[in-house]
């Protein structure tokens, strides 16, 4: 039993040995071929790293002339006390297209930043706000899953209201948290940086959401049909590549023409998309074109009615069969259609009439 016992003993002390030159003769290599890939991994990243920074230098350096208008001014005022170190954090609500971020970039030109606009995971964002809690301002624009996440909100709870004279973050977890370069990132740090969050809308039934809307200032970005229409003549009047200000303008006159209060999407992106439609139709030798497309993708009406349009303006068709025929030729549809979308036509026509008598 002894000898069996040595035996064994023997064999693994062997195997042990064994292993261990093995491990020792391979080491060189695997300490290399390791080396190798981590120096390949940090170049990648710091490849990456640049990127971002030359998007954030981008960013500050784009020069966006402000537009003049009332409905930015308590915007305007608690994106400034943030800047000034006035207030800890503001959250900026309003439908894509009004101007928000642009306006509030413009405005933080002179202040240490970061940016970010992609959807963020919790663990992500904690760490995001870790590496950027020393500058002057950390700004959100409208990340996806973010203000309905419990644990962000949470995060935002502690970032924006001190206590004791700080701001504390935590996030309690059983695993520590890695960046992309696999350094441990603590649980709790104090964040120095206030925060702007930028978002299109606001569940304001989450009880944890008004918790943290109650550490803020809280401004609500509308645009009515009228000031939309004084913010387009503005942008009117500068330069837009590939279009002649006579030919802006009759952008401008178009949509005013032919949109009212009830157009509820038409924003100040719509203007640009008719100025890319313009362009386009310039550089295909079809002029009318910019108009359908218009009529189509920015006031979402129906095709065949816009065709219905272009058919009853043609002044070489000057009987209601030429007409039908016209529209059979171009819709398929029949003389039954074209009266319905006719009638259709004449009724958006007196709506427009009837807001301009009214103003």
């Amino acid at each position: 039993m002894v000898e069996k016992t040595e035996t064994v003993r023997e064999i693994t002390d062997f195997l042990s040995k064994k292993d261990g030159i093995i491990k020792e003769s391979a080491d060189p290599e695997d300490d290399d071929s390791k080396k190798t890939k981590s120096t390949a991994k940090a170049q990648k990243m710091k490849k990456v790293r640049e990127q971002e920074r030359q998007v954030e230098d981008d960013l500050k350096n784009m020069h966006v002339e402000q537009l003049e208008s009332d409905v930015y001014l308590e915007m305007d005022a608690y994106v400034e006390m943030v800047a000034k170190g006035i207030s800890y954090g503001t959250i900026i609500e309003g439908p894509g297209g009004t101007g928000k971020t642009w306006r509030i970039l413009e405005n933080l030109k002179d202040v240490d930043y970061a940016y970010t606009d992609s959807f963020t995971t919790p663990a992500a964002f904690y760490i995001w706000m870790y590496k950027n809690r020393n500058r002057e301002v950390l700004i959100t624009d409208d990340c996806s899953g973010f203000m309905g996440n419990e644990k962000i909100l949470a995060f935002l709870k502690g970032g924006l209201w001190e206590v004791n004279g700080k701001r504390i973050i935590h996030y309690m977890t059983t695993k520590p948290l890695q960046d992309e370069n696999g350094e441990f990132v603590p649980n709790t740090f104090i964040l120095s940086a206030r925060m702007i969050i930028i978002t299109n809308r606001l569940n304001k039934k989450n009880p944890h959401l008004n918790a943290v809307l109650t550490r803020v200032n809280y401004a609500k970005v509308e645009i009515d049909f009228d000031e939309l229409m004084n913010i387009f003549e503005q942008i009117v009047e500068k330069d837009y590549p590939g279009l002649t200000k006579d030919e802006r303008i009759e952008v401008y006159n178009f949509l005013k023409d032919n949109t009212s209060d009830s157009n509820v999407s038409l924003n100040i992106r719509s203007l640009i998309k008719c100025f890319q439609q313009y362009v386009y139709s310039k550089n295909i030798k079809n002029p009318g074109l910019w108009k359908r497309l218009a009529m189509i993708s920015i006031l979402q009406k129906n095709p065949n009615l816009v065709i219905v349009e272009e058919i009853e303006n043609d002044s070489k068709l000057t009987t209601v069969d030429a007409k039908v025929k016209e529209f059979n030729r171009r819709c398929g549809k029949g003389r039954t259609t074209y009266f319905r979308l006719k009638e259709q036509l004449n009724q958006f026509g007196d709506n427009l009439k009837e807001r301009d008598t009214n103003k």
